[in-house]
C-alpha cells in the first residue's frame, strides 16, 4: 500500500514532536540539575546521583517486567554479562556523580563546552588501543581542543571554578573510556532501557559508600529541615531523566545516526541560549569565549559529519558502503 501525503505529513509531524520533546526534556533535566545543585541550596550531587541510580529501575520496572521481549532475557543477559555490566555501571555511576558535582562550582554553559571535548578524549583512548583517528579527523579534533581552551582558561578563575572544570573533565574522561571499552566488554547488544535497568543498581552500590562518607551527615540534616524539597528534587529529576532516556532512544531509532547527530548539535545551541536567558550565564564572556564556542561546537558538528561519512577502503581508496 502506497503512502500518501496525509500519512507522510503525520509521520513528519510525529518526528517534529519527538525532536521538540527531546530538546525540551534535555534542557529541563540540565536546568533542573543546575538549579538544584548550583543556584538553589541543594548541594548534594552524589546523593542526587545515588537517588537516580536507585529509582531508575523502579520507574522502568513496569516495562522491563511486563514486556515479554525483555522479561525472557533477564536471566541470560545477567548470567553472561554481569561482570561487564558491573564495570560499565561503576564507570557510569562515577562519571554522572562527577558531572553533577561540577554543576555546584561552574555554570551549565561551561559544563557543556567542556563536555564537547568527548570526541578528542575518545580519540585518545582509541589511539592507546592501537586505532588512531584518520588524519582527516585531526584538524577538527584540534579545533575542538583549542575552542575549549579559549572558553575555559582564564587567569582570574577562582579555585572552585577550576575544581568544577577538573570534575567535568574527569567525568568526560570516564565516559569516553566507557564508550571505548564497553563494546569489547559486552558480548550482547542491549538497548538503553536494558542498560539503565541492569546497571543502575550496580552503579548505586559503587557510589553508595563514598556518598555516605562525603555527604551523609549534611544530607541527613538537610532532609530533616527540608524533607519535601529533597523529595521533589530527587524524585522529580529522576522521573525526568527516565522519560528523557525513553524519548532519546526513540529519537535515535527514528532519525538514525545523521539526524541524531544534527539534533545533538541543535540541543547544545538551545542549552547555551537558554542558560543565558533564564540563568543569566555567559554575561562575563568576551570575544575569545564566543570564538572558542564556535570552534568547539562547529568542530563537534564537523566531527559528527566525518564519522557518518562512508569509510575509504585502505587498498583501493574507494569509499565503502556502511
Amino acid at each position: 500500500m502506497s503512502t500518501g501525503p496525509p500519512q507522510l505529513a503525520l509521520v513528519g509531524g510525529l518526528d517534529v514532536l519527538l525532536c521538540l520533546a527531546y530538546i525540551a526534556l534535555n534542557a529541563g533535566l540540565n536546568f533542573t540539575n543546575r538549579w538544584a545543585l548550583g543556584v538553589h541550596d541543594f548541594s548534594f550531587p552524589m546523593s542526587l546521583t545515588s537517588a537516580h541510580m536507585l529509582l531508575n529501575p523502579v520507574f522502568l520496572a513496569p516495562v522491563m517486567l511486563l514486556s515479554k521481549a525483555y522479561r525472557n532475557e533477564h536471566g541470560s543477559v545477567l548470567r553472561s554479562s554481569w561482570k561487564a555490566l558491573l564495570v560499565i555501571a561503576a564507570f557510569n555511576g562515577i562519571q554522572i556523580a562527577l558531572n553533577n558535582s561540577s554543576l555546584v562550582h561552574i555554570e551549565l554553559s561551561t559544563n557543556q563546552v567542556v563536555r564537547a571535548t568527548m570526541p578528542v578524549i575518545v580519540a585518545i583512548f582509541e589511539a592507546l588501543r592501537g586505532s588512531p583517528p584518520p588524519a582527516s579527523h585531526l584538524p577538527v579534533l584540534l579545533a575542538i581542543a583549542l575552542g575549549v581552551i579559549l572558553c575555559v582558561y582564564q587567569t582570574s578563575a577562582k579555585a572552585n571554578e577550576w575544581c568544577g572544570i577538573l570534575l567535568v573533565v574527569s567525568s568526560v574522561s570516564l565516559q569516553a573510556a566507557q564508550m571505548s571499552f564497553s563494546g569489547s566488554l559486552l558480548s550482547v547488544k542491549l538497548d538503553s532501557f536494558q542498560m539503565t535497568f541492569y546497571t543502575s543498581p550496580m552503579a548505586f552500590i559503587a557510589i553508595a559508600g563514598p556518598t555516605a562518607m562525603l555527604e551523609g551527615e549534611g544530607f541527613r540534616a538537610y532532609l530533616l529541615t527540608k524533607p519535601m524539597v529533597a523529595v521533589y528534587v530527587m524524585v522529580g529529576t529522576c522521573l525526568l531523566a527516565v522519560v528523557y532516556n525513553i524519548v532519546m532512544f526513540q529519537t535515535i531509532r527514528r532519525l538514525g545516526p545523521v539526524g541524531s547527530a544534527v539534533l545533538g548539535n541543535v540541543k547544545i545551541v538551545v542549552l547555551l541560549v537558554m542558560s543565558r536567558l533564564l540563568m543569566g550565564e555567559m554575561r562575563q564572556w568576551a570575544g575569545r569565549h564566543l570564538i572558542g564556542c564556535l570552534l568547539t561546537f562547529g568542530g563537534a558538528a564537523a566531527y559528527s559529519r566525518l564519522k557518518l561519512l562512508p569509510k575509504a577502503d585502505g587498498k583501493t581508496g574507494k569509499k565503502k558502503e556502511k
